[in-house]
Parts: C-alpha cells; sequence; structure tokens
C-alpha cells in the first residue's frame, strides 16, 4: 500500500464532499473518474455518512457528541474507510474518521 493513494483517495473524497454542497457538476465526472481508477487498482473508499453507530465496528474511529442511544449515527465524515483488495480479500487500510451524534 502506497501512502499517496491514501492521500489521494481522502483529497477526492474531501472535494466530492464540497461538491455536493455546491453545483460543481462540471467536474463530477472527472471526479467519478478518479474513485473509478482507484477502484481498478482494488482500492474501495466507503462513505459512512448515515450509518447507524455500533461500538463495536472496527472499521471507524468515532467522536460523539452527546448520548449513545439506539438511535446515534454518524452526522460527519472527517475521512471515509478505505479498503484494500489483495489476494482475495478485503483489507481496511484506513478507519474513518467520524462524529456520531
Amino acid at each position: 500500500m502506497k501512502k499517496i493513494v491514501i492521500t489521494i483517495a481522502n483529497q477526492l473524497f474531501e472535494i466530492k464532499s464540497k461538491m455536493e454542497k455546491f453545483d460543481y457538476s462540471k467536474i463530477e465526472r472527472n471526479v467519478d473518474r478518479l474513485f473509478h481508477e482507484l477502484s481498478q487498482e482494488g482500492y474501495e473508499i466507503v462513505d459512512p455518512m448515515g450509518r447507524k453507530y455500533v461500538d463495536t465496528d472496527i472499521s471507524i474511529d468515532a467522536t460523539i457528541n452527546g448520548d449513545i442511544t439506539r438511535y446515534s449515527k454518524v452526522v460527519k465524515v472527517l475521512k471515509p474507510i478505505i479498503y484494500r483488495e489483495e489476494n482475495g480479500s478485503s483489507q481496511l487500510v484506513q478507519k474513518g474518521i467520524v462524529i456520531v451524534e
């Protein structure tokens, strides 16, 4: 695993998140193409936004705002979850950094 690939994946995720807030539809195809290229190299970038929070989930590091309830979920993603497919198995290469409420 090369650190540069993880850095690129994180930056692409951040760009895509910002694109959704503003109207940058003209570059969406280009960003999607870059995600596709990472996928072709065996990387899977997972956005855990809205995911129900379970304290046993080892794929995320969470900062928790308030009390944990059965309704707690991810409300903000600072870094996505990144997996790499190697030898037929999926390896966690980066935990998602999230905020839970």
